[in-house]
């Protein structure tokens, strides 16, 4: 097999330069290789979402721009998308009279490929490790990805993705780190497994919401559509199922045999490990609180500051430091849409008697 014609060919593709005989030939090659097929995939995700071009003249320039970033990329160990919610699909016009340069960077394309997913000489062993695909977004930004099953997932800011090269082979297994949104491809013979440090999501096919982040004191599961079964790491034979606007929230700080203690001596004074609940709904704007984020709505039923805060960290990519303790647990409801930092810091201080200050990317609330 010929990895750098493989290459070559998608890059065609990708550049609309592609023949009817060069794609066909890509089809069935991709065909006979379901890795290489995951790794294409992973590549035209990335290639879709750069910024639709304005000019036609433009063409080769941006396709240069696309090769650096794209290049860039894949030296680092995650990829980096800056609101790609609000980016559509690049247009890519073919110029049959002057296919030369498309030959030309199709040849980068396929080197940096290359360089990166294959060149490895201490990787002969059949018995490697499988290739690792990171997908993460930065504090202040969000992220949509189409997995290489066709699933969707929106990231929130902060949040990284995780899977290997044998995704969609036997099983659908990914890692996550923060918060994300799933629209799953419904497929009964491979579940869908999210793990996450506290707990691991499996799935057929469904759409949800899990928040993860490893500085919270809760992890969170909430169904929209579908059915999903639950396990907690630190009690794996226990198993949760959830129903459409079903929410799970474990409590990171109790374990299971805190909550058999508790059980057993009669303490009802001690924190429960794990609550059912049902989604929030927002009467106003008809949609639910939990995954209003995926909207570009900054959203939060009856959460305490100290929560909001952190939120609103990530969301405008901000350190933010609360100097009154007896805030920590005042709650707030509100949402915020397309919002400057200044007017969600006015709100939140105006209905809990506060102050704010801000220097630079500094927030300091008393």
């Amino acid at each position: 097999m010929n990895e750098e014609r493989i290459w070559l060919l998608l890059s065609l593709k990708l550049s609309g330069e592609a023949t009817v005989a060069e794609l066909a030939e890509l089809e069935a090659i991709l065909k006979e290789h379901p890795g290489i097929a995951a790794k294409s995939q992973a590549i035209t995700a990335l290639w879709q979402h750069q910024p639709q071009q304005q000019e036609d003249a433009a063409g080769a320039q941006s396709f240069n721009r696309h090769l650096q970033r794209l290049s860039n990329q894949l030296s680092a160990p995650a990829l980096q998308y800056e609101a790609v919610a609000e980016q559509q699909p690049a247009k890519i016009i073919p110029v049959r009279s002057n296919r030369k340069w498309y030959w030309v960077a199709a040849a980068s394309i396929a080197a940096v490929v290359l360089s990166f997913f294959f060149f490895d000489n201490n990787k002969t062993s059949k018995q490697a490790k499988p290739a690792e695909n990171t997908v993460s977004t930065k504090p202040g930004s969000k992220s949509k990805v189409q997995l290489p099953d066709g699933t969707e997932v929106w990231l929130n800011a902060d949040s990284k993705l995780e899977y290997n090269e044998n995704f969609n082979v036997k099983l659908r297994e990914v890692k996550l780190t923060g918060e994300a949104f799933f629209d799953v491809v419904k497929n009964k013979e491979k579940p869908f497994i999210i793990h996450t440090a506290q707990m691991d999501v499996k799935v057929t096919g469904t759409a949800f919401n899990v928040r993860s982040y490893p500085d919270e004191p809760t992890t969170e599961t909430a169904l929209i559509r579908g059915a999903v079964e639950i396990s907690l790491r630190s009690n794996p034979e226990k198993k949760y199922y959830l129903k459409p606007n079903d929410k799970l929230v474990l409590n990171n700080n109790i374990t299971a045999a805190e909550t058999a203690d508790q059980n057993n001596t009669g303490d009802s004074a001690g924190k429960e490990m794990v609550k059912m609940k049902k989604v929030n709904v927002n009467r106003e704007q008809n949609d639910i609180t939990e995954t209003m984020w995926v909207k570009n709505k900054l959203a939060f039923d009856n959460e305490p500051l100290e929560k909001i805060l952190a939120e609103t960290e990530r969301w405008y990519n901000v350190e933010i430091q609360l100097n009154n303790d007896n805030a920590k647990e005042v709650h707030f409801t509100g949402v915020f849409e397309n919002k400057p930092l200044t007017d969600v810091l006015e709100a939140l201080c105006l209905s809990s008697h506060l102050h704010y200050q801000v220097k630079g990317n500094k927030v300091t609330v008393f």
